[in-house]
């Protein structure tokens, strides 16, 4: 006999449902992971692994196996779900955006965030990386989803005064060249939360073949920081789109143009010593 039955199946549930749903089951490190959820769902999407993992008093791993505990592939996973049900239930994107005059509190905010931004990289990095750009036998630029876009613009202006530059999103061609990178290469990686695995595993196996490793990201200490030698940070205020909104996308356009500019400074330079 057939029955029938409202609950949603598992895998259509919301995430805090899914949630509540599989509570009992989870270690208990992973159950103070769903606590800090219930407690602090707007935070979430806003937070690297990382971050999350330090808030919960727990470690990486746990937060990853909490992940998959509840049927996501990993923290991005559950990131890029929970964002529909957080609007769904009515929640501000960018709580300092609320008022009469949203327009203007988004050119304050996004003013400040350049400014913190600029004030994070000293010279003496954007010097370093626009020297090893210039340099560079190949220049290697691996960004997924929204950095995509950004390391693919920056490919094409690194192009357009002479550089050998490509950019990388597929796992198994960022292993593929990231493997064959040599001293004189620039393996530069974008990431906004400082996880994305594959941007990680590109400037780890960079760093292996003694190439120049550069990483961009909102957060540090994180994950994609760890094998880099240098690394450009933005400052973006968290909101709950996280990496979803233009925010990141902004900044990092912000810090690349300062850097494209030093490095055809560079590039003039050596060409009339």
């Amino acid at each position: 006999m057939k029955h029938h039955t409202d609950q949603p199946q598992l895998q259509e549930m919301e995430v805090l449902a899914r949630l509540n749903s599989r509570y009992s089951s989870l270690s208990p490190s992973e159950q103070s992971v769903a606590a800090y959820i219930q407690t602090n769902p707007g935070e979430i999407v806003s937070l690297s692994l990382g971050m999350l993992a330090a808030r919960c008093n727990t470690s990486d791993a746990t937060v990853l196996r909490f992940c998959r505990s509840l049927g996501y592939s990993g923290f991005q996973d559950l990131k890029s779900t929970f964002i529909p049900e957080l609007l769904r239930r009515g929640a501000s994107t960018n709580p300092e955006m609320d008022g009469d005059d949203p327009g203007a509190h988004y050119q304050e905010l996004l003013n400040e965030e350049v400014r913190r931004t600029i004030k994070l990289n000293t010279n003496e990095t954007m010097a370093a990386v626009a020297s090893a750009l210039a340099n560079s036998r190949h220049n290697i630029l691996i960004g997924l989803a929204g950095s995509a876009g950004v390391a693919r613009i920056f490919v094409d202006s690194l192009s357009s005064v002479g550089l050998t530059s490509i950019h990388l999103s597929d796992r198994v061609e960022i292993e593929r060249t990231c493997d064959s990178a040599a001293p004189g290469d620039v393996i530069f990686g974008i990431s906004h939360s400082g996880e994305t695995a594959e941007v990680c595993s590109g400037i780890e196996r960079g760093y292996s073949r003694r190439a120049t490793t550069v990483a961009m990201t909102n957060y540090s200490p994180s994950s994609v920081t760890s094998r880099a030698e240098h690394v450009l940070l933005t400052s973006v205020a968290e909101n709950m789109l996280g990496s979803y909104s233009c925010h990141p996308r902004v900044l990092e356009l912000v810090l690349l143009e300062l850097l494209l500019s030093e490095v055809a400074n560079r590039l003039r330079n050596d060409n009339n010593p």
